[in-house]
């Protein structure tokens, strides 16, 4: 089988303790057709000598440098100059199995598909442990989002990294992440998906994320987490334009979900800031969502009652509803 050329994109931002693990498990793939566009997103610790460095030894290796514009300001940017036939993204604080772009490049390419997914496991050190594959599953694209929305096979989730696509697919639908705004991944991946005839997902274990302390996904209540409201809403409105109902009222339940969630963790905040204020406000929205889009969902009536009674009497129903 020839290989094609797959570029690697890596965002890079204060990771000078994970960087060089992230780099060194690309450089190693047994896939060697690959560029790896290293985007150095004004990182102010040694993370741009490090890019420097292995730029020297390897000349597959691209660099950016770049002021600060956050995580997706540095995706853009490195598809932007992205020459392989395909593209992933892998995060600068996680790193790939050995086999990760063999194994994502050949059950797309022998299945014709265009996206193929891995699983993964989340990991505290640098000891994942890269497990192959037993099972593959292909999927249209509406099955594929159902999955997703229904999260029920691990590694089927609507993250950008552990998934490898056909480069076209950004330009040819005028998808980029979306400067400003965390859960970019969020806003974005349910738009590839949608736009190809078939995904392929592998249960091989070959991407290692890396769960930080200090991360914003994993710190204490942050305003930045309302983020995901806006991509959540995004879809709605994107599967009710498509006039794809089934989907839309997956996607409005993961939106008034999405409600509930964030309300718990206003709810266990220690952050030093007005808890009530930030709680109307979000039942504010809440309302407004159920009031735009709860009458043209068919869910079922239990759902629908929970939804209501939740605008009503917040507090004694998110439990039951998280459930």
């Amino acid at each position: 089988m020839t290989e094609e050329l797959i570029s690697v994109v890596v965002p890079i931002y204060k990771v000078e303790k994970f960087l060089p693990t992230c780099i060194e498990s690309i450089i190693r793939q047994s896939y060697r057709n690959l560029e790896l566009i290293l985007v150095d997103d004004g990182s102010p610790d040694s993370c741009p000598s490090i890019c420097e460095k292995y730029k020297q030894v390897d000349s597959r290796i691209k660099v950016i440098h770049k002021k600060n514009g956050g995580l997706s300001d540095a995706r853009n940017a490195g598809l932007k100059i992205a020459e392989g036939k395909w593209i992933t993204f892998i995060d600068s604080d996680d790193y790939v199995g050995a086999d990760f772009l063999r194994v994502l490049y050949t059950v797309a390419v022998l299945n014709e598909a265009d996206i193929s997914i891995c699983d993964y496991s989340a990991v505290l050190d640098n000891n994942g442990l890269e497990k192959p594959e037993t099972s593959k599953l292909e999927l249209s694209n509406i099955k594929c989002l159902e999955s997703m929305y229904h999260p029920k096979i691990h590694g089927m989730e609507f993250v950008a990294w552990g998934k490898l696509y056909k480069t076209t697919l950004f330009k040819k639908n005028n998808i980029e992440y979306p400067v400003g705004k965390i859960h970019e991944d969020i806003f974005t991946t349910y738009k590839l998906i949608y736009a190809v005839a078939k995904v392929v997902f592998s249960n091989y274990i070959g991407y290692f994320y890396r769960i930080r302390k200090d991360s914003i996904m994993t710190s204490d209540f942050n305003l930045k987490r309302l983020d995901v409201l806006d991509a959540r809403a995004e879809a709605c409105d994107f599967f009710l334009k498509k006039n794809e109902m089934d989907m839309f009222n997956l996607a409005i339940n993961a939106y008034l979900r999405e409600f509930i969630i964030l309300y718990s963790e206003v709810t266990g905040c220690k952050s030093d800031f007005n808890l009530n204020k930030e709680k109307n406000k979000l039942m504010q929205r809440y309302n407004a969502a159920i009031k735009e889009y709860i009458k043209m969902s068919t869910m079922d009536i239990k759902h629908r009652m929970l939804y209501k009674m939740f605008a009503v009497f917040p507090a004694k129903i998110y439990r039951k509803i998280l459930q």
